[in-house]
């Protein structure tokens, strides 16, 4: 029996752990400045950031439907079943693409298919991926692991740190009256992914404040309280709040695991260059 777990590139997951799990991650597309780039792919991090003040226009597109469609019909040919989980529906159109080719082509094959919106992004999409695959490996039957990302996915916890509303207004994920008062009144937004998987603020903090993510420790030690946690830490192009933020939680929390993560062009386009973010479970397995 020939497992598979997909998702796509938005999940940030780290390469070295996409590579040992065995993960296939289908590349979004971004746009720099009337160039085509699939993320991940023929564009890294490291590039997308070093460039990053330079470029004039900037956006990212969900995966499209003819390059999503011949992906599917390789994989429905190589393996019997096949865990599909996407970036929220909110933030980008891959879920519902992909919902979109397993419709039209569902009869043409007899693998098995399960496609879920994640109602997350970045590695709070990731860490999902992350436990679905390495529950595959351990053998859980296809029921069993459908059953574990449905679970996971109202469980997750997001603190998505952003300096600046710029970048959130100029990708449209925020409304523009909203923004441009935020700008001007220097509102430091840090944000959550609602029930529905849209972006929602869960406060604002206002000034200067080195780290904005320590700056919420009182909200986040609330939602955590003593329970064990499995956790991301996600940088864009400064790392060096990684190693601060991770000593804070290994100090003050029952950390099972820590990933470290970084936004990649299809996020990092709309959160900026110098955005934060922790996501995390209570992972009581």
């Amino acid at each position: 029996m020939k497992r598979l777990i997909v998702t796509d590139s938005t999940a940030d997951i780290p390469r070295d752990i996409i590579q040992q799990l065995g993960i296939k991650v289908i590349p979004v597309n971004v746009h720099l400045d009337g160039r085509l780039y699939k993320d991940g792919e023929d564009l890294t991090t490291d590039q997308f950031y070093a460039g990053y003040d330079n470029f004039k226009e900037m956006r990212s597109e969900a995966v499209k439907y003819e390059e999503y469609a011949l992906s599917y019909m390789q994989m429905t040919q190589q393996y019997d079943e096949i865990l599909i989980i996407h970036c929220s529906r909110h933030v980008s159109e891959t879920y519902n693409v992909a919902v979109k080719v397993h419709e039209e082509f569902r009869t043409s094959h007899r693998c098995k298919i399960e496609i879920i919106d994640s109602k997350s992004c970045s590695m709070g999409l990731g860490l999902i991926v992350i436990a679905a695959a390495r529950a595959a490996i351990k053998g859980v039957s296809f029921i069993e692991n459908v059953a574990l990302v449905n679970n996971m996915v109202p469980q997750m916890c997001s603190y998505m740190a952003i300096p600046t509303m710029k970048y959130l207004k100029k990708g449209k994920k925020i409304g523009g009256f909203k923004a441009l008062m935020g700008i001007a009144l220097g509102v430091k937004p840090v944000l959550e992914f609602d029930d529905d998987g849209k972006f929602a603020v869960k406060t604002k903090l206002f000034g200067k404040q080195k780290n904005m993510i320590l700056a919420m420790m009182d909200s986040i030690r609330k939602d955590i309280g003593s329970d064990p946690i499995t956790l991301a830490i996600v940088h864009s192009r400064e790392k060096g709040v990684v190693d601060s933020l991770k000593g804070v939680f290994e100090s003050s929390f029952k950390c099972k695991n820590i990933y470290v993560g970084c936004f990649g062009p299809s996020i990092g386009i709309n959160t900026g260059p110098e955005a934060t973010a922790v996501m995390f479970y209570k992972d009581y397995e």
